[in-house]
């Protein structure tokens, strides 16, 4: 136990000072003709199977989110719709880098996109919370978000499994065993720091145990509902690795939209 222990802290600590690992070609500033994910790319109630060809062509297609984040002067510029540039640091892209790659070894997620892990709320400590961003002016996307992203103390929400058939006519989880892990462990929380390891929460009160502020350490923390969205596809930006292999993705402060918006 002693080993593990020093095992962790030694990576904990390598993750601390890493450079992050980006797709130079890919981190410019979003144009008007490279491709865009749309909600109609996937669809709400889909099987494992759907969920894995779907992902898969939204991967090889190259389709980003809108309002990404990229690379400037060496800085990581998050886009507000505003137009504030929100400047992530290397520690935050870092652990949710660390979140992707621990829920897809632990086989919590299958695929990075929004029909399964494809967005995160916050978790912000009290003290920062009430010293920093209760009563900040809403429209100062910068102030905010640099703010709550970039601050060690922050915890990600992530609800997972999100466009999954979970439930069968009964209203009860369907009879699949993998279904099931899927219903049992969609809500991840990971910590703004690199490897450390992610916690499962359950909201036993919610049809699709989707859990929100009322059950993680009220006493401690407060839920921020708008957080952001990542998405993969092989002309992403920032890198993720599993089982051996190199994948990249996006990061946004927005919602995939529908092509047609009279249906968002």
């Amino acid at each position: 136990m002693k080993n593990l222990l020093l095992a962790i802290l030694m990576v904990t600590a390598q993750w601390a000072h890493a450079k992050v690992s980006y797709n130079e070609a890919n981190c410019h500033k979003e144009t008007a003709d490279e491709a865009k994910i749309k909600m109609e790319d996937m669809g709400w109630g889909q099987t494992l199977s759907q969920m894995k060809e779907k992902y898969t062509a939204v991967y090889e297609a190259g389709k980003r989110l809108e309002l990404r984040a990229y690379v400037e002067n060496g800085e990581f510029i998050l886009p507000a719709d505003n137009g504030q540039k929100i400047v992530l640091s290397e520690n935050f892209i870092n652990s949710v880098r660390s979140h992707i790659e621990m829920a897809l070894t632990r086989k919590y997620v299958d695929h990075i996109f929004f029909s399964d892990m494809g967005h995160a709320h916050l978790f912000l400590e009290k003290n920062l919370y009430e010293e920093k961003v209760k009563g900040s002016d809403s429209k100062d996307r910068k102030f905010l978000y640099e703010t709550m992203l970039n601050d060690k103390t922050t915890k990600f929400l992530y609800h997972t499994a999100e466009q999954l058939k979970m439930l069968g006519e009964d209203k009860k989880p369907v009879k699949d065993r993998k279904t099931q892990w899927r219903f049992y462990t969609r809500n991840l929380v990971g910590t703004n720091k690199p490897f450390v390891p992610l916690e499962v929460v359950y909201n036993e009160t919610h049809s699709h145990n989707t859990a929100r502020g009322e059950s993680y350490e009220k006493d401690t923390y407060r839920y921020w509902g708008a957080g952001f969205d990542i998405s993969a596809s092989k002309d992403s930006c920032f890198e993720f690795k599993h089982q051996g292999n190199t994948y990249y993705f996006d990061i946004s402060l927005y919602h995939v939209k529908y092509r047609d918006l009279s249906g968002y």
